[in-house]
């Protein structure tokens, strides 16, 4: 990968890792339902840039489960009590869950080494349960772990859809979370959605758009260009750094600090989720440089 690639990378890891500092501040001004709403819907007028990408179900499909279902789940998660740095970092067990549904639904091979990592990132995520209480609370992680299956089977409608442009697929998704949210929103957050909306502050407005469009717009146009340059297996590891840079920027920024028993169980959830994406490559190429070579 050129120089250029790679600074191109680092942007959207900074991009999709800061993304949930801005979240939480954002959430400090309005709760969550109603900013998973308020998020799509100023994206919204992007649609008329991109012809639909494709059918109706896949994108209404996508709109429940990713765009609204994974960050509802997410913003109410970091609403009970978790921190923005290790939120960025339970959210990634989307990578194993989709592993697994791959192999129960689609009958995809799970290698052993995709197995050890698996059983790793689930003792990580059983020691975040342990030790509920200082970053991180009960039902902040089972809700934000429900965000995560939401996502997970969200991958497997992407594994249906190959070719499509994902930022044109995520825009137009982005038609599906406002409506459902505002009127969960009003049932059970708030009884005057436009007057939380009217009240927010500058730094909530921007936390709003930065979550919005550096997240959505900026993340996957530059995605998405670089998976169409290099192959999936190149890219798609640089993703590992996203909860390193959401810790981070909720240090730097919101002065979190993580625990020393935080850390060790993050370590753990990271190496198992390391193991999963690169593990059965790093044998295959240890494999296949221990074969003898051909007469």
């Amino acid at each position: 990968m050129p120089p250029r690639d790679i600074a191109l990378v680092m942007v959207v890891i900074l991009a999709w890792g800061s993304n949930f500092t801005g979240m939480k501040l954002g959430l400090e001004e309005l709760p969550p339902l109603l900013f998973v709403g308020l998020r799509f819907a100023i994206l919204i007028p992007l649609l008329f840039l991109f012809p639909r990408p494709a059918s109706w179900p896949a994108i209404i499909a996508v709109g429940a489960l990713i765009n609204m279902g994974q960050f509802a789940f997410l913003f109410s998660g970091l609403t009970a009590g978790t921190s923005a740095g290790l939120a960025s970092l339970i959210i990634q067990s989307q990578v194993p869950m989709t592993i697994v549904m791959a192999w129960i639904f689609f009958g995809e091979r799970v290698a052993l080494v995709q197995g050890l990592g698996i059983a790793l990132a689930v003792l990580g995520l059983a020691g975040f349960g342990l030790m509920s209480g200082g970053n991180i609370t009960l039902s902040g992680l089972g809700l934000i772990l429900c965000g995560a299956l939401c996502w997970a089977v969200g991958n497997l409608v992407l594994r249906r859809l190959p070719g499509v442009d994902m930022l044109a697929l995520f825009l137009w998704a982005c038609l599906v979370p406002p409506l459902p949210m505002v009127g969960l929103s009003m049932l059970i957050e708030t009884d005057a959605p436009l007057a939380e909306i009217a009240a927010l502050s500058l730094k909530g407005w921007l936390a709003v758009i930065y979550v919005a469009l550096i997240s959505t717009v900026v993340g996957y146009s530059i995605w998405g260009t670089l998976m169409s340059r290099h192959r999936a297996a190149m890219v798609t590891p640089f993703a590992l750094m996203i909860p390193l840079v959401g810790m981070a920027t909720a240090a730097l920024v919101l002065g979190e600090r993580i625990t020393g028993p935080e850390a060790m169980a993050g370590a753990v959830v990271l190496s198992g989720l390391a193991l999963a994406v690169l593990g059965p490559r790093l044998f295959a190429r240890g494999a296949m440089r221990r074969r003898p070579p051909a007469p």
